[in-house]
């Protein structure tokens, strides 16, 4: 885990480097609420944190791209016990070194009865989740560590960005994701307390799913 938290850290300071005469950064801060798809459970229960930097490249007066380095909460939180005799509480809790590489567009150039949409931004991109701990409870006892969580996730990254000034923004982001945050199935699977779905790839398995609302700093 140290060689890894390395190499993210030289991979954020060689981008902030190379993009120097246009590069701008600051600190991220926020909150996150989360489910795992494939845990036969619904709803965004399961609440963390988020936090950490960013660094960034102004490609043009619209376009931007931004690399960010966090830590980050994810999960599954389930108390419904009077429909789930058996099976309830339920808790997955995920935490993440999370490395986004995110492109976003200013829509200065929209206007809505003659004013710009210049404090809109959109985002788009991708995220690398790198696991550093796991626990899993069922009805308030822990789960034996069997190890079935993926090291390494890929995600998807789509949001909205509000420009409050020059150095604040308020972004919410849904980030989902595209791999497996267990061991995938070729088949259906099912135990009792979760009940694989499918994505992209095709394989069964359990797929983080988060909504983001944090604030940008730019120092």
């Amino acid at each position: 885990m140290k060689k890894l938290l390395l190499l993210l850290s030289l991979i954020f300071t060689f981008a902030a480097s190379a993009f120097s005469q246009e590069f701008f950064g600051g600190l991220i801060l926020g909150g996150v609420t989360s489910q795992v798809g494939g845990d036969d459970r619904g709803g965004y229960h399961k609440i963390g944190i988020v936090g950490g930097a960013f660094a960034g490249l102004n490609l043009s007066d619209d376009f931007d791209f931004q690399i960010e380095l966090k830590y980050i909460q994810k999960g599954s939180l389930s108390n419904d016990v009077e429909n789930r005799p058996g099976t309830d509480p339920f808790l997955i809790k995920l935490d993440y070194i999370d490395l986004p590489i995110v492109f976003s567009y200013n829509l200065n150039k929209i206007n809505i009865n003659n004013v710009s949409l210049k404090w809109l931004e959109l985002e788009f991109g991708l995220s690398f989740d790198f696991l550093i701990s796991s626990r899993q409870e069922i009805q308030g006892v822990v789960v034996p560590a069997s190890d079935p969580w993926n090291k390494v996730v890929l995600n998807t990254v789509l949001g909205l960005r509000f420009n409050i000034n020059e150095d604040f923004q308020i972004g919410l982001r849904a980030v989902d994701a595209m791999t497996s945050i267990c061991k995938s199935s070729k088949d259906p699977y099912y135990n009792g307390n979760v009940k694989y779905t499918r994505r992209l790839f095709g394989n069964y398995g359990m797929f983080n799913d988060v909504l983001q609302l944090a604030v940008f700093w730019k120092i």
